[in-house]
């Protein structure tokens, strides 16, 4: 027989695995770092000349490019590639005195190919590279050189540069992709060009892009996708029927549990897993690592797997006579659950980029607050917590607190709900609920019978001592009433007659049950007085519970 925790056990290990992969998958390269450097692009793009040149005795080139500076000219090239107008990006190259091989290829295509080369290997920081007319002097290149980045290839690294060269028309210096690194594009792009489904799709499908990803990378991922789930949904109907096989009382949540977010994780883990790399570039591995379908899946898994410990606690806290622990589950998994999505949202925004550790910081006087205003709150959960473990009332038991009498429908985080008599509900909170005299009536063993006669003062005194006699006999006889305690005596003279003091108990906690027995009481104590000729006092018996 199959352990029933084998499900936790299984989705664990894929979590780990998955855990694994994304922390071997990691780049350099976050959703944050891609929208920042997304707006640095459009914003130099955009950006006019300044008025005065930065450096002094260095005068900066006029360039309807801006090709004047490193910075602004490999920001006219990003922002060209990025709007796919790769006849505007060869005007950011140089392909003077390029080999006959890579020569062979038009202008447009070996900026395409550089483009992709880009997205698949090197994120550049724009702001990395000087924005001084004349480059950075002080980074041992030669003056006329800017390093763009490095590459890794099968030979070894590559590294590209902006070369400051003459422009064709006047012969000012301005600044380009140089020719040696134009020369290795051919060679690179052998090396991180798409496949050839990517190939066909990038020029079949429109050429839009979202976060830095392309239409048709969106779809083929969307499609890889949905077609690891279907292999991950028959996998797991597999299990979830061997399970059942082998273990026919397995209880259906666990099913669920398999079915649900196991199957999400395990999806994302051969989505992982086997993707083409040639169709990933640095954008989509942002997104990758963003992991915000992995995160889902680990805080639903998570939960779940709560929910499952509490089924497996519950039932066994029933088999061991326990069910106060069963009703305190409910608000510890509640808070359980909550920590979860707490800690997957902070590992969330940890993988997109930003600092978790900040995030906390900058909420420190807001949390200061919130932790004030969340004071009766946090009072109302520890008092719940002492309902359910002190125990002064549980679920279903009658009880009276203060003027009101119900039934306790339940004990929430907040408060506890009692329905009246009336019918109607009441909500108290727990942390004056808590606080209160609760006089739990579903905890008596027997219920009390005092009935209040008063006979006339006329009434003989071998008359009373005869009706007293009769009524303690009666009572005895019954086999409804306690042995103990028992009384029936001649308590007093009030202005109402004379008082007879009657105490009994009838044994039972059935309410119904008891007012057919106190029936049956009071019409035999109306016998029993007339038969001894007296008579019970103008204010009439009143029965009286304690």
């Amino acid at each position: 027989m199959l352990p029933k925790y084998f499900f936790v056990i299984f989705a664990v290990l894929l979590s780990l695995l998955s855990a694994n992969n994304l922390a071997q998958e990691q780049g350099e390269v976050s959703v944050k770092q891609l929208l920042e450097t997304e707006e640095t692009v459009e914003k130099r793009a955009t950006e006019e000349l300044p008025e005065e040149p930065p450096v002094r005795n260095t005068d900066i080139v006029i360039d309807p490019y801006e090709r004047g500076q490193p910075q602004s000219a490999m920001a006219g090239f990003l922002s060209a590639v990025k709007d796919y107008d790769y006849e505007l990006a060869t005007q950011y190259m140089d392909f003077r005195n390029l080999s006959d091989s890579t020569a062979a290829f038009e202008p447009e295509e070996l900026a395409r190919m550089l483009h992709i080369v880009l997205r698949r290997t090197i994120w550049i920081d724009l702001e990395a590279i000087s924005d001084l007319p004349t480059g950075n002097l002080q980074d041992g290149l030669p003056s006329y050189r800017e390093l763009i980045g490095e590459i890794d290839s099968a030979s070894g690294t590559i590294r590209l540069y902006l070369q400051r060269v003459p422009r064709s028309t006047d012969r000012v210096k301005i600044w380009k992709i140089s020719n040696a690194s134009v020369e290795k594009i051919p060679y690179l792009s052998q090396q991180y060009s798409y496949t050839e489904f990517g190939e066909w799709l990038s020029k079949h499908l429109p050429v839009k892009d979202f976060l830095g990803v392309e239409l048709w990378q969106w779809v083929y991922f969307s499609v890889a996708l949905v077609f690891y789930l279907c292999i991950a949904i028959l996998v797991t109907y597999i299990a979830s029927k061997l399970i059942a096989r082998f273990n026919p009382e397995t209880h259906v949540e666990y099913h669920r549990f398999l079915k649900g977010p196991v199957t999400l994780l395990l999806t994302i883990l051969m989505s992982r897993l086997f993707v083409a790399e040639s169709n990933v570039t640095l954008a989509v591995q942002a997104i990758m690592d963003g992991a915000t379908i992995l995160v889902f899946a680990w805080i639903w898994l998570f939960v779940r797997a709560i929910d499952l410990v509490k089924i497996k606690l519950s039932d066994r806290f029933i088999a061991q006579d326990k069910p106060l622990a069963v009703y305190l589950l409910r608000p510890a998994s509640t808070v359980a659950k909550v920590i979860i999505v707490a800690v997957g949202t902070l590992l969330w925004f940890e993988n997109l980029g930003f600092s978790a550790t900040t995030l906390l910081a900058g909420l420190g006087i807001g949390g200061l607050a919130i932790a004030l205003a969340a004071q009766k709150t946090v009072e109302n959960i520890i008092g719940a917590i002492t309902l359910y473990t002190s125990a002064p009332v549980k679920v279903g038991q009658v009880c009276q607190f203060g003027t009101t009498f119900g039934v306790v429908e339940e004990i929430g985080l907040r408060a506890t709900r009692v329905r009246t008599i009336n019918r109607t509900v009441v909500h108290v909170a727990n942390a004056q609920f808590v606080d209160m005299q609760l006089e739990n009536i579903s905890e008596r063993e027997v219920i009390a019978y005092r009935p209040l006669l008063f006979l006339k003062p006329d009434c003989q005194s071998k008359s009373v001592e005869g009706i007293i006699e009769d009524i303690a006999n009666m009572l005895k006889a019954h086999d409804k009433i306690a042995a103990t305690p028992h009384r029936v005596c001649l308590k007093g003279f009030t202005l109402h007659g004379l008082s007879l003091d009657v105490l009994a108990h009838v044994k039972t906690t059935d309410y119904d049950e008891y007012l057919v027995v106190i029936n049956e009481l009071n019409l035999k104590i109306l016998d029993v007085i007339a038969q001894h000729g007296c008579q019970l006092n103008s204010t009439q018996a009143v029965e009286g519970i304690a």
